[in-house]
């Protein structure tokens, strides 16, 4: 072979060679940025449902001639007088404060019917306006709540209608497969000799619920429900071990975490053995229904993890550790061109450049200037009020911050990113044809010319 043919060989391979790296580099650099839109991807299409706190048993009805009772929240309509009219919730000592000429006089309707309530009303505007015409009506009535934890898919407080049974309760709440239906626990608080006290009944829910043929379920193990008792299944678990139940905002709730006892167990460790809490979890108000203990424990959950041992306590075998939600008005919501979204507890006084600042700032090639503030005056759905803002001014002081309310929504405009020229491998080729350079997107680097040096 001649020299000249071993020199043109060499240099076709080394072209070869070459345009094999640039072109993998250029795969992988766009195959490397794949994996992180994708995932951005399937962050814009994660939709995150509200749980229902309190699911309600049966028809949602109210007896609209019922006797009022405290705490009822009653409608009272006065022709032609804005004033006295409006809702107004019943007192414990059954009183409604109407308010007239800017004073709130005490009007007692306890035990009266609507139409009752509203003689007794006009009665005591006859005062201020000749003739009034009144009506009464009820809006809502208090609802008797029970907990129920342990052994079952769905813990937590139920609303449950007059004469429910514990198969109403249970049958709702699923219990599990591990649950032991031989020792369902009820406490019930009454009041004895003016005097707060509370008694567990030990029910047999399996002779009610697993009757044989032949056989008449016992209907003494299945007991009508009253008003804040608790409901606790326990499990089938090896003598000497327990477990315990974590449900509400968390991210992973769980009915059977087994119990370690050296070292004990805290607050904040179970809580992370469940993925933490949702965005929308009342951190200040984590409470722990303890058998053995009348009333919940309420936890501090933020306290509990900076180690303060007042909230991050031991848990006990059958805790029930549940997580409240937020109120709605009790978070800022931020969303699209911002680095982090989501809700964020709106717990202090928050200025528009703090919660982006919680956000981790705005996201690449977001449109700065194209920032808008959703607002529901009164809490209102329907009334929607829309403040724009220039980020871009804020963030220089050229126009003043925004105080946020809670309840607000944020919005940034997301941008996409720039595009950038290909450069194609034919391109590439014919460059080095012609003692060209061309320049590599991904390195910031010409490269061919004659001999395929780069620079």
């Amino acid at each position: 072979m001649s020299i000249d043919m071993k020199n043109a060989c060499t240099s076709k391979t080394f072209i070869m060679k070459l345009t094999l790296s640039v072109s993998l580099a250029l795969l992988v650099g766009v195959v490397g940025g794949m994996p992180k839109a994708m995932a951005q991807a399937a962050d814009d299409k994660a939709v995150k449902t509200d749980k229902k706190i309190v699911p309600l048993l049966g028809e949602d009805t109210i007896d609209a001639n019922q006797p009022i009772k405290s705490d009822f929240i009653v409608s009272v309509s006065v022709v032609g007088e804005p004033d006295p009219s409006g809702n107004y919730a019943v007192d414990q000592a059954g009183n409604v404060s109407i308010k007239y000429a800017g004073i709130m006089t005490p009007v007692s309707i306890k035990g009266l019917t609507p139409a009752q309530a509203a003689d007794a009303i006009a009665k005591f505007l006859k005062t201020y306006v000749k003739s009034p015409q009144v009506t009464v009506s009820i809006v809502s009535v208090p609802r008797p709540i029970v907990f129920i934890s342990g052994a079952v898919k769905n813990t937590g407080p139920v609303i449950i209608p007059q004469d429910t049974t514990l198969v109403d309760v249970l049958s709702r709440a699923e219990w599990t497969d591990i649950a032991d239906l031989t020792q369902v626990r009820i406490s019930r608080k009454s009041v004895v000799n003016g005097q707060d006290k509370t008694t567990v009944m030990v029910i047999k829910f399996d002779k009610y619920i697993k009757v044989g043929e032949g056989q008449t379920p016992d209907e003494s193990q299945n007991p009508v429900l009253q008003d804040k008792d608790r409901i606790f299944i326990p499990f089938k678990s090896l003598p000497g071990s327990g477990v315990v139940s974590v449900g509400g905002e968390v991210t992973k709730p769980q009915q059977s975490i087994p119990l370690r006892t050296n070292p004990p167990m805290t607050v904040r460790e179970v809580i992370n053995l469940v993925g933490g809490t949702t965005s929308t979890a009342n951190r200040k108000a984590l409470s722990i229904r303890r058998p053995s203990v009348d009333r919940p424990l309420v936890i501090d959950l933020d306290k509990a993890e900076q180690g303060d041992l007042v909230n991050n306590i031991e848990i006990k075998p059958d805790d029930a550790v549940y997580v409240e939600k937020l109120e709605n008005n009790a978070y800022i919501n931020v969303n699209g061109g911002f680095v982090k979204t989501g809700k964020f507890v709106y717990d202090k006084r928050t200025t528009l450049t703090q919660a982006i600042m919680e956000a981790s700032g705005p996201a690449p090639y977001a449109k700065l200037n194209e920032g808008k503030i959703f607002r529901h005056p009164d809490n209102d759905p329907k009334n929607t009020r829309v403040i724009s803002f220039n980020w871009k001014e804020i963030s220089k002081s050229k126009t003043p911050d925004i105080e946020l309310l809670p309840g607000d929504s944020v919005w940034l405009t997301p941008g996409a990113a720039p595009t950038r020229p290909s450069t194609d491998i034919f391109t590439i080729m014919g460059a080095f044809s012609q003692g060209l350079y061309i320049y590599n997107n991904l390195t910031g680097r010409y490269f061919g010319g004659n001999g395929g040096v780069t620079r």
